[in-house]
C-alpha cells in the first residue's frame, strides 16, 4: 500500500514542479516580450527625433553648448530635487503651471480664434448661464433633487435658444472688440474660478481680492498692449491661463511649503538654458538643428513644394476641433447610456432582456475595424443627412460612434466596481436614486471612467481611415471656423505627406508631424489624468 501512495506523491510533486516551471517560462517570456516592445518604441523614436530635428546635422560645438546651459543643469537639478521631496512636488506643480498654462493657453486662443471668437461668445453665454441660474436656485432652495438632472437639459435648451437668436445677436456682438470677447470667454471665469478658491481656503474678502487682482491684471495687459499698438486678444488669455496659475502656484508654495521653494526653480531652469544657450549659438555662429519641428510647422499652413516652409497649422487645429467636439458629443452619451444601463436598467422582463441584448452588443461593437465606422459614417451623415464631404460635424461623428462603445464599456466597469454597500449606506440615510448617484457612485466611479476616456481618445486621434471614407481632405489651408465647415486632422497631412515625391517630406516633415500628433495625444491624455488622479485623491 506504501508503493502507490509514494508514487502518488512523487507525480504530485512532478507536477507541482512541472506547473512552476510553466509560470517560471511564461513569467520570462513576458518580461521578455516586454522588454523587446520597449526597446523597439525607443529605436522607432530615436529615429523619428533625428529625422524631426536633424541631429546630425549639428556641431560638436553645438552639443557642447546645450550640454553646458541646459542638460547639465537640468541633471542637476533633477537630482537634487529628487533627493528632496518637497523640493520634488514643488518642481511637478511648477512644471504643470508654466507648461501646462502654455500649451492650454496657446490651444484655447487657436480654437477661440479659428471659430470667431464672437460665435463662441454668444453659445457661451447662453450655454453658461442656464445651468448656473438652476444650481443657484437649487443650492438656494435646496430642491437639488430635480434641479440637478435638469442642468444638461438647460444646458441644451440655452444652445438651442443661441442657435435661434444668433442672427440678431451676432451683429450687436460683432461692435465689441476682439479682445472683449476674450476677456469675458476667459479672464471671468478663471476670475470666478480663482475667487472661489480663495473663499473656500481663507474668506469672502479675499475671494473678492483675488479675483479683483485677476481681472486688473488682465487689464493691465490690455492696456500695455493697446499702447504698443499690439492685439491684446493672445495676451489676455496667456495672462489668464499662464500668469494667474503659476503666480498661485509660486504664492502658495512660497507661502506654506519653505523647504520645497527651490523646486519652483524647474522649468525656469530649463527656458532659462535653452535662451542661454541659443544667445552663445548666435554669438559664436554654432551651426545646429536643421531640422522640421520649428515655429514654421506650427504656425504656417501646408506647401506641397518647398518642405522647409510646409506648416500643420490648420491641421492641428481641425485634429483639435474634431477630437473636441466628438468628446462633447461622446462623453455625456456613452456615460448616460452607462448609467442607465448599470442603475437603471431592470434586470427582469422584457426591458431587461432588451437591456443585456445591447449591453452585448455594446461590447461587440467595441472590436469592429475603424473603416467599418467610416462606411456608417458615410451612410449616415453623406447620404441620410445630406452633410457635405470633409464637414467637421460628420467626421466628429464618425469618430465618436468608433469610441462611443469604448466609453460606455469602460464606464460600465466603472460603475460595477463601486462596492454596493455604498448605495445602500447613501438609501438608507434617505438619499435619492439622483443623490446617491451624483454624490456616491460617481465620486467613486470618475478615475475609472477617465480610464476609459483616454484609452478612447488616444485611438480617435490618430485615425484615418474612417475619415478617408467619409471624404475629409487630406489637406486644407485654412482652419475650420465652425462645426459646419471644412476642416482636415493631422493624421490625414501625415499620410499624404508620406506619399510626397521629395524625401525631405517623407522622413523629415513626416516624423516632425508625427512628434506633433503625439504631443496633442499626450497633453490631453495628461488633463485627464489630472482629473483623474485628483478624483482618486478626493476619494
Amino acid at each position: 500500500m506504501a508503493a502507490p501512495s509514494s508514487f502518488d506523491e512523487i507525480k504530485e510533486t512532478t507536477g507541482l514542479q512541472f506547473e512552476r516551471l510553466k509560470g517560471r517560462l511564461f513569467e520570462i517570456l513576458l518580461i521578455c516580450s516586454t522588454l523587446v516592445g520597449i526597446l523597439s518604441l525607443l529605436v522607432l523614436f530615436v529615429y523619428i527625433t533625428v529625422d524631426a530635428l536633424g541631429l546630425l546635422a549639428a556641431s560638436p560645438t553645438w552639443y557642447l553648448i546645450y550640454f553646458a546651459t541646459l542638460v547639465a543643469p537640468t541633471a542637476a537639478f533633477t537630482l537634487y530635487a529628487r533627493r528632496n521631496p518637497a523640493a520634488g512636488t514643488a518642481n511637478a506643480k511648477s512644471f504643470a503651471a508654466v507648461f501646462g498654462g502654455l500649451v492650454i493657453g496657446l490651444v484655447v486662443y487657436a480654437l477661440f480664434d479659428a471659430l470667431n471668437p464672437y460665435d463662441v461668445l454668444i453659445y457661451f453665454v447662453f450655454g453658461a448661464v442656464p445651468p448656473l441660474a438652476v444650481a443657484v436656485y437649487g443650492r438656494r432652495f435646496g430642491n437639488e433633487t430635480r434641479t440637478g438632472p435638469a442642468i444638461p437639459v438647460s444646458i441644451l435648451a440655452g444652445i438651442a435658444v443661441a442657435a435661434v437668436a444668433y442672427g440678431p445677436l451676432r451683429p450687436i456682438v460683432g461692435i465689441a472688440a476682439r479682445w472683449i470677447a476674450f476677456l469675458i470667454l476667459v479672464t471671468l471665469p478663471v476670475a470666478a474660478l480663482g475667487g472661489v478658491l480663495a473663499t473656500r481656503r481663507w474668506s469672502l474678502q479675499r475671494g473678492l481680492l483675488v479675483a479683483g487682482l485677476v481681472l486688473g491684471g488682465a487689464l493691465a495687459t490690455v492696456g500695455g498692449s493697446l499702447g504698443a499698438g499690439i492685439d491684446p486678444s493672445l495676451g489676455v488669455v496667456m495672462f489668464s491661463l499662464l500668469v494667474v496659475p503659476t503666480g498661485y502656484v509660486i504664492g502658495e508654495t512660497v507661502a506654506t511649503e519653505s523647504r520645497g521653494r527651490i523646486g519652483l526653480l524647474g522649468p525656469f531652469v530649463i527656458i532659462g538654458g535653452t535662451l542661454l544657450g541659443a544667445f552663445i549659438e548666435r554669438q559664436l555662429g554654432v551651426s545646429g538643428l536643421e531640422g522640421y519641428l520649428s515655429p514654421t510647422l506650427l504656425l504656417n499652413s501646408w506647401d506641397g513644394l518647398t518642405a522647409s516652409n510646409a506648416g500643420v497649422y490648420p491641421q492641428i487645429v481641425g485634429s483639435i476641433i474634431i477630437v473636441g467636439f466628438m468628446s462633447l458629443m461622446t462623453f455625456p452619451i456613452g456615460v448616460g447610456a452607462a448609467v442607465y444601463l448599470e442603475e437603471y436598467a431592470p434586470e427582469t422582463g422584457l426591458r431587461g432582456r432588451l437591456a443585456t441584448l445591447l449591453e452585448v452588443n455594446i461590447s461587440n461593437l467595441a472590436g469592429v475595424p475603424s473603416v467599418v465606422y467610416g462606411l456608417l459614417g458615410l451612410a449616415l451623415f453623406r447620404n441620410a443627412l445630406g452633410f457635405g464631404p470633409g464637414l467637421v460635424v460628420a467626421a466628429a461623428g464618425t469618430l465618436g460612434l468608433l469610441i462611443l462603445p469604448i466609453v460606455v464599456v469602460s464606464a460600465q466597469e466603472a460603475l460595477r466596481s463601486v462596492p454596493e454597500s455604498l448605495r445602500q449606506a447613501s438609501y438608507g440615510m434617505g438619499a435619492s436614486r439622483w443623490q446617491t448617484l451624483r454624490e456616491v457612485v460617481f465620486p467613486e466611479a470618475v478615475p475609472g471612467i477617465l480610464t476609459g476616456t483616454i484609452l478612447a481618445l488616444g485611438r480617435a486621434i490618430g485615425e484615418t481611415a474612417p475619415l478617408v471614407i467619409i471624404g475629409v481632405a487630406t489637406t486644407t489651408y485654412s482652419p475650420p471656423d465652425g462645426v459646419f465647415a471644412g476642416a482636415t486632422a493631422l493624421p490625414l497631412q501625415i499620410f499624404a505627406a508620406a506619399g510626397n515625391a521629395k524625401p525631405e517630406y517623407r522622413t523629415g516633415v513626416v516624423a516632425a508631424a508625427a512628434i506633433v500628433l503625439l504631443g496633442l495625444m499626450l497633453t490631453m491624455n495628461a488633463i485627464a489624468i489630472v482629473v483623474r488622479n485628483r478624483y482618486e485623491r478626493g476619494t
